[in-house]
């Protein structure tokens, strides 16, 4: 049997871990407070025959907030190549070599874009099972997206401690959406509100 080595932290990981796992709480208490505001209190039309064809142009209609992000980190890594060109004109170079402000753009685009990646097909798998009073959440959805990730693209060019809160935003209602839609598959069934012609 393999002995097991224990790991201590040192009082200054113990801060960090402990300052991450507070922007996390912090973060679910926020999603939880912007979805009973944003539900009970923002008038948000929605479509009134919600049919699938419906469903689905609703849906795409909000996807801009969620692409959004991505074109603001595309932007940004562009506009930070050009600053520094004189010294960084070879764009294969391996990001640690430049300047710490690209760096963190380009972590802050490649993060985004795998969240994107995720969130949509979530969405729209959300989006086919949800009550017709509840096609709501998918401009909330996709708002939330956006503010999210502008919280942890801020967060992380004050310090990478500081995506935790964002992060958590961004990922667990995708997390909740991905699990929504796989037990609503499971348990009405693939077809469900699908009409047969």
């Amino acid at each position: 049997m393999a002995s097991e080595e224990k790991q201590t932290d040192t009082p200054l990981l113990s801060a960090l871990r402990s300052a991450v796992e507070s922007q996390i709480l912090v973060g679910c208490i926020s999603l939880v407070l912007y979805f009973v505001v944003g539900y009970y209190f923002v008038p948000i039309a929605v479509p009134d025959d919600p049919t699938m064809i419906n469903r689905m142009i609703f849906t795409v209609r909000w996807l801009p907030f969620v692409i959004l992000p991505t074109i603001m980190a595309i932007a940004a890594v562009g506009n930070a190549r050009n600053k520094y060109l004189d010294k960084y004109s070879d764009p294969t170079k391996p990001e640690q070599s430049s300047p710490p402000v690209m760096a963190v753009h380009c972590r802050f685009l490649t993060n985004t874009v795998e969240q994107t990646l995720i969130h949509i097909p979530a969405l729209f798998a959300v989006a086919t099972y949800l009550q017709p009073e509840n096609m709501k959440l998918v401009p909330l959805l996709a708002i939330l997206f956006f503010v999210a990730r502008m919280i942890y693209w801020i967060g992380y060019q004050r310090a990478a401690i500081y995506r935790a809160f964002g992060f958590a935003m961004t990922m667990f209602p995708t997390v909740f959406m991905t699990g929504y839609a796989l037990f609503c598959t499971l348990y009405s069934g693939a077809t469900h509100g699908i009409q047969n012609d």
